[in-house]
């Protein structure tokens, strides 16, 4: 199956997988502030009580920067590396950061576009159709070249 296009099911898991790592960097950075917080005030600190509307805009930028680096270094995600996905240009290229961010930012804004690869016969997402990429089976890891 190395270099085959991935179904829905090996998608939907490492994107799950992919959810909880933002969830736990967003509680991270919650972890991260209340501790600079008491630090700067340890006699009057309180936890930070932010509003549902900040989380929620704080985890999408989390989202969208998460995908777009790891669209561009290496063309996975964690999850897609547990899965042994890789997400690749028409040509089989790893993405150029411009084209991570244009499909990070599609993913963020529309992830149920992910199930659209259930009925398309090339298993693209919506996604992967607006920005002509797709996702492949991947398990052997890109070896640096041989220094001479």
């Amino acid at each position: 199956m190395q270099g085959q296009r991935a179904g829905i099911v090996s998608r939907f898991l490492a994107d799950a997988i992919d959810f909880f790592v933002v969830i736990a960097a967003l509680v991270g950075v919650y972890l991260g502030y209340s501790t600079f917080r008491f630090l700067l005030e340890p006699r009057r600190f309180t936890w930070p009580e932010p509003s549902a509307m900040y989380l929620g805009w704080l985890g999408w930028i989390l989202l969208v920067v998460y995908l777009t680096a790891s669209w561009a270094t290496t063309g996975r995600t964690v999850g897609k590396r547990v899965l042994g996905l890789r997400v690749v240009t028409g040509r089989d290229e790893r993405l150029p950061i411009w084209l991570s961010f244009v499909r990070a930012f599609l993913c963020a804004l529309f992830p149920i576009g992910l199930f659209w690869s259930v009925v398309s016969s090339r298993n693209a997402s919506v996604q992967d159709l607006i920005v002509r990429t797709h996702v492949v089976y991947d398990w052997r890891p890109k070896l640096p070249p041989l220094e001479r």
